[in-house]
């Protein structure tokens, strides 16, 4: 990659960061190409895995020892944490909340045995492999994810009287994936957390804009096509973890 594609490159992103039109319809006008859009992921990806690679380094010099104990000890404090801020109330919640701990206390001392068991190759090969392993699934992982929700707000933006066809959508939703880019930090203590609803807040916007700018749909119609996937995702947990719950009280009653 030449300094002047590169440059071009970082022009494009910082563009679609921004919202302005021409990105999304470079990548969109024809002939729109899969090609550019897959590669601005996979880079994404490789980008985020290669900080958090970065990060890992020092534990292939050593392997993190998982203690029963300290593990148990950290449950418990969360367990205390949360009852401060109105956490089990009930007795049968309180009674749940006791029985999913003593179960960890139980289970605690043989995740320690398993982590000590000797494997077939020296530990330092394991945890290479392990952190190579990490690094490179993540634009996979990454890949996949896109194109399921994408495919899907295709589908929503084509029944909301969306005229796009399916590879400019998706040559210009991969600029979608860019925000994401924040997660390579995910690791920093007490940002996590802020840092998955700003890539996510800001990858959903930059949808809206590849839906509106590739299906000539309005910007309500357009949020509602990139809103209903998620909304349907969200249906279907509700759904099956009241199924679940149902499943369990019949088991118990039985």
């Amino acid at each position: 990659m030449t300094t002047a594609s590169l440059s071009s490159w970082i022009s494009l992103a910082k563009d679609a960061l921004t919202l302005k039109p021409e990105p999304f319809q470079r990548l969109a006008s024809p002939p729109a190409s899969l090609r550019s859009a897959i590669a601005i992921v996979v880079v994404v990806g490789l980008l985020i895995g290669g900080v958090h690679a970065l990060v890992g380094i020092p534990g292939l010099v050593s392997a993190p020892q998982f203690n029963a104990d300290e593990f148990v000890g950290q449950i418990e404090e969360s367990l205390s944490m949360s009852q401060m801020f109105g956490g089990a109330q009930t007795p049968e919640e309180q009674e749940a909340m006791a029985l999913i701990l003593e179960s960890i206390r139980r289970f605690a001392p043989t995740i320690e045995k398993l982590s000590q068991v000797q494997t077939p190759l020296p530990g330092f090969f394991v945890r290479l492999l392990q952190w190579l392993g990490d690094w490179l699934s993540r634009p996979f992982a990454r890949l996949a994810s896109w194109l399921f929700i994408s495919v899907w707000i295709m589908l929503f933006a084509r029944l909301l009287g969306g005229q796009g066809n399916l590879l400019p959508y998706l040559s210009a939703s991969a600029l979608s994936t860019i925000p994401h880019l924040l997660h390579a930090f995910d690791f920093i203590p007490c940002l996590g957390a802020i840092i998955w609803l700003v890539a996510g807040v800001w990858g959903l916007v930059i949808q809206v804009k590849a839906v509106e700018i590739t299906h000539g749909l309005s910007q309500g119609k357009s949020i509602l096509a990139v809103a209903l996937p998620y909304l349907l995702v969200f249906l279907l947990a509700g759904v099956l973890f009241l199924l679940s719950i149902l499943l369990i009280a019949f088991g118990a009653n039985a």
